[in-house]
């Protein structure tokens, strides 16, 4: 008998936790429309794609499709440079 009451204390439990749990979980993204066009590169590789395809970029992605927009370029360069400014005095900043 007490085995059995423990087994059900135990169910109880743990349904209970689930059904609070429920509404917490990931569900989607609600703004995702994904009908929308998203951006389609085209890829500068050799084309082993079926016939009427090339090599296109979607999302990072290297796959076979029609591109709907120009060439992706990646600008590597744009670094900015930060020297802070220390002044004598001030927390921080050491004076010799």
């Amino acid at each position: 008998m007490k085995l059995t009451l423990t087994a059900a204390a135990t169910a109880l439990a743990l349904s209970a936790t689930s059904a609070f749990a429920w509404g917490d979980m990931y569900m989607g993204d609600a703004t995702n429309d994904p009908n929308s066009n998203f951006l389609v590169h085209t890829y500068n590789a050799p084309n082993f794609c079926p016939q009427g395809l090339q090599p296109v970029l979607a999302g990072g992605v290297v796959c076979c499709g029609k591109p709907n927009a120009g060439a992706y370029y990646n600008h590597p360069g744009h670094t900015r440079s930060y020297s802070p400014k220390f002044v004598p005095g001030e927390k921080g900043a050491v004076y010799r």
